[in-house]
């Protein structure tokens, strides 16, 4: 299926191609489509699953059982089928309000189904500290959330990515000379356990550029792309860090990687807009100027209707 591998495993059921002309075919999805409907998924599951083996089946109809095939497999509790028929769906109707609401059912679905049972199978494991701190995270109570990390750190004191959340975390709860500096502590003990933190490297960069430090903040952010290169804020903090030390011509090409991996980000087109401007490619500048002039429109408009949208107000148009 365009090339995305998948796993629908046909039980007691023989497809042959060959023998079943274009009613039949649609016959076949329909049934499937009608017993999930009904909940009679055990029934239905070989249906879909010959349906989107079929090659002669448009890709209307694959649609329709694909929906009714990821519905079956969630209420089967068979997660690899429902993530089979979904990546069909998000890679044919990669923009489609209906599949992407639907996957972010699925994925908190499964979220919730596996962290009861990493609750059932391991509860005193340093798995289910991690998960305790990381929904401490998602409630915003940061103070406990750091306190079960340190907990996590004190079982496993060489696990990778701990310090590093724990140094977002201080710097998400309170700004300052002090959180700065035992934020800083924490990336700096993430890259002793993980030497290829990128995102350790950056925050570092971060900080010392938002201290004028700014050779020290190219040296990290530099570090970052070459650890990640698909990773943009890194870029973007070494372009800025470049212009802000007046080197505008510099700037330009981390600046250019920014907006490629970015192109939504108004900020980033503003900033190399600017050190385009600044390094005398005025047309460039220009270029950079609308883009950042439309990005900025674009996210306004959608902040207006999701405001409109939470006010009970219908929304007419979000592009």
């Amino acid at each position: 299926m365009r090339g995305v591998t998948h796993r629908f495993a046909v039980t007691g059921v023989l497809v042959c191609a060959c023998a079943i002309n274009a009613d039949e075919r649609r016959s076949a999805a329909e049934r499937g489509v009608e017993l999930a409907m009904k909940g009679q998924c055990a029934d239905a599951m070989p249906l879909l699953d010959a349906a989107m083996r079929d090659a002669a089946n448009t890709v209307a109809i694959k649609r329709g059982v694909s929906l009714a095939g990821v519905r079956c497999s969630m209420l089967l509790n068979q997660q690899s089928d429902a993530m089979s028929f979904l990546a069909w769906l998000q890679q044919a109707f990669p923009r489609d309000p209906d599949v992407l609401l639907l996957a972010v059912h699925v994925f908190s679905d499964l979220s919730d189904r596996n962290s009861r049972e990493l609750m059932n199978v391991a509860p005193d494991s340093p798995q289910v500290i991690q998960l305790n701190a990381e929904n401490y995270e998602k409630q915003r109570d940061l103070a406990k959330a750091i306190a079960e990390y340190r907990v996590l750190l004190q079982r496993t004191p060489d696990m990778p990515g701990i310090h590093f959340r724990i140094g977002g975390l201080i710097l998400a709860q309170s700004a300052g000379a002090a959180s700065a500096d035992e934020a800083r502590r924490e990336f700096d003990a993430e890259l002793k356990i993980d030497p290829r933190s990128a995102g350790a490297e950056y925050y570092i960069g971060e900080l010392a550029r938002q201290e004028d430090k700014l050779p020290e903040a190219i040296e990290h952010f530099s570090r970052a792309t070459k650890l990640n290169a698909g990773f943009a804020d890194a870029w973007f903090g070494l372009g800025r860090s470049l212009l802000d030390s007046g080197r505008a011509a510099d700037a330009i090409e981390p600046l250019e990687t920014a907006a490629k991996l970015a192109p939504d980000n108004p900020t980033v087109h503003f900033t190399l807009a600017t050190a385009c401007q600044r390094a005398g490619r005025r047309e460039e500048a220009a270029h950079e100027f609308a883009l950042q002039k439309s990005t900025a429109e674009k996210i306004r408009q959608n902040t207006d209707a999701l405001k409109r949208n939470l006010a009970g107000k219908p929304v007419t148009d979000v592009r």
